[in-house]
């Protein structure tokens, strides 16, 4: 049992460091895509081309408003990203909620960082409720709608 102990605490280490390594790397890959923008907008100056023919890369994810208005907004995560999935998988883990351990083992590809982030902001928002270790999903299924859908969806719901 406790090889079980350190073999988990090993793997939460190495998971840490590479959650780690992957926001500095993502940090530092923004940051590089920042550059490029800056040097193709400097170079199209510099050589009086239209802004148009400069060839602007534009940030991963992020279309080519260079961020502005990228985020989700109202109308939450997508069902394939993270919080989505992350989402889905504790509405149907139902009233008993789910570990930290247990939702890592659910979603490997997705950052411990980014599932704690993800739990935080859900719990913090009301979302979720955290009971001894577990987290248990307090919403109905259409918490990641719109607030006007969400609202539409409670209307329905005193109709029955």
């Amino acid at each position: 049992m406790a090889s079980d102990d350190t073999l988990a605490q090993a793997l939460a280490d190495v998971s840490e460091q590479r959650a780690a390594l992957e926001a500095e790397y993502e940090r530092i890959s923004m940051e590089l895509t920042k550059l490029r923008q800056a040097e193709a907008a400097l170079r199209a100056i510099v050589e009086n081309t239209p802004l148009s023919q400069a060839q602007i890369p534009s940030l991963p994810g992020l279309g080519t408003e260079g961020g502005r208005g990228s985020r989700r907004g109202s109308r939450g995560p997508r069902a394939n990203s993270a919080k989505g999935r992350l989402r889905q998988l504790l509405q149907e883990a139902g009233p008993q909620g789910l570990t930290p351990a247990q939702i890592m083992r659910a979603l490997p590809d997705a950052s411990p960082a980014t599932v704690n982030a993800y739990l935080s902001a859900m719990t913090g928002g009301g979302e979720l409720r955290r009971v001894d270790d577990f987290y248990v999903f307090t919403r109905g299924p259409d918490s990641g709608a719109s607030e006007n859908a969400a609202s539409d969806s409670s209307d329905a719901s005193d109709d029955e």
